[in-house]
């Protein structure tokens, strides 16, 4: 089969590699499509600190199951399936309360295992989620990203009404926009300093804002005065920090999304006297995963702006090449199979 290998330093490249073997309770999957992650693009430059080359990437992964040596009966070769990337150790006390996602082993497709570049990848049989033939398999690959931003929407606890901040236009804070948009968000103010991400934010009919003083002097013009009901940080960057207790209300609540690569800090007089909510979210939960396929099966022509183009395995080297120097700013390059 055909797969791209990170071999190095900014440099993949498609090779010939055998067919998986799977075992006891394994599936092996038809890949269809595979979406690109920031998380790839850290791998690529070198910053992923457990990524040992050669590896396949790609975690965000649609396909059919061609093989399976399972006892489960919810599921059948040729089935159409979405997988969950997160390979928990079952043993942690985490994995024993029910917390899977937060395991203290949390390993995952394409990072620790061979991912979804490439024709053929084997995963654990518990990790398949059968999708309606009604939700086309393109559509299927966002299901990982999406079920990031359902995750922290539902631990936010949004009620219909509530009005929000989100700062980061990338994939992950316009979906965590677009969920809020559709469970009845009133005000939804999204702030982002590049251009064509501003762009996307206003055809999806929200308010942008793109600075500090204007993103505090449009959240307080909105809510008289009030500050928003909840503030999602969907970048991990100290800047956003600066301010982001400007921008909730009394009592409001911070979610806090973007993964910091270095320690942040935050103004925690006012998270005190303000008796402000800090709320942590990470990865997703089976749950969500499962809304996630709801959610884009019932609202195909909303989600289908974010696939901004479609590419082979052959071009993905050239690809990521241009993600990460910034000549190619889209929301979501997906690679088929």
């Amino acid at each position: 089969m055909k797969a791209v290998l990170y071999k190095d330093i900014q440099f993949v490249e498609i090779s010939e590699m055998k067919k998986p073997i799977i075992a006891d309770n394994e599936a092996l999957i038809k890949v269809k499509y595979a979406g690109i992650c920031g998380t790839d693009l850290h791998i690529f430059n070198g910053l992923h600190p457990r990524v040992k080359a050669p590896l396949v990437m790609g975690h965000e992964i649609s396909g059919i199951i061609e093989e399976m040596n399972t006892d489960r009966k919810d599921i059948k070769i040729g089935d159409r399936v979405v997988i969950n990337p997160l390979i928990s150790c079952e043993h942690c006390v985490s994995c024993r309360e029910g917390n899977h996602h937060l395991c203290s082993n949390l390993k995952l497709v394409g990072i620790d295992q061979n991912g979804g570049f490439e024709e053929y990848v084997k995963v654990r049989d518990d990790k398949l989620y059968r999708i309606p033939n009604s939700l086309p398999l393109d559509l299927a690959a966002l299901v990982e990203p999406v079920a990031v931003a359902i995750h922290a929407v539902r631990k936010s606890k949004l009620l219909v009404g509530d009005k929000v901040v989100v700062m980061g236009g990338g994939p992950i804070g316009q979906l965590v926009a677009l969920i809020c948009k559709i469970n009845g968000a009133s005000l939804i103010v999204l702030s982002e300093i590049i251009l064509e991400r501003l762009n996307f934010a206003k055809k999806m009919e929200l308010i942008t804002v793109s600075s500090k003083e204007e993103a505090i002097k449009k959240v307080m013009e909105m809510s008289k005065g009030e500050g928003a009901d909840i503030v999602y940080e969907a970048v991990g960057i100290q800047a956003t920090y600066d301010y982001i207790t400007e921008l909730v209300k009394i009592g409001g609540k911070i979610i806090t999304i973007g993964a910091a690569n270095k320690p942040i800090a935050l103004d925690m007089w006012k998270v005190y006297f303000r008796e402000l909510n800090l709320i942590g979210t990470h990865v997703y939960t089976f749950k969500d995963i499962e809304v996630a396929i709801e959610l884009l099966n019932d609202y195909p022509k909303t989600f289908r702006p974010f696939i901004s183009k479609v590419i082979e395995l052959k071009n993905l080297q050239a690809e990521l090449r241009r993600l990460v120097d910034g000549t190619s700013k889209v929301m979501k390059v997906l690679v088929k199979s």
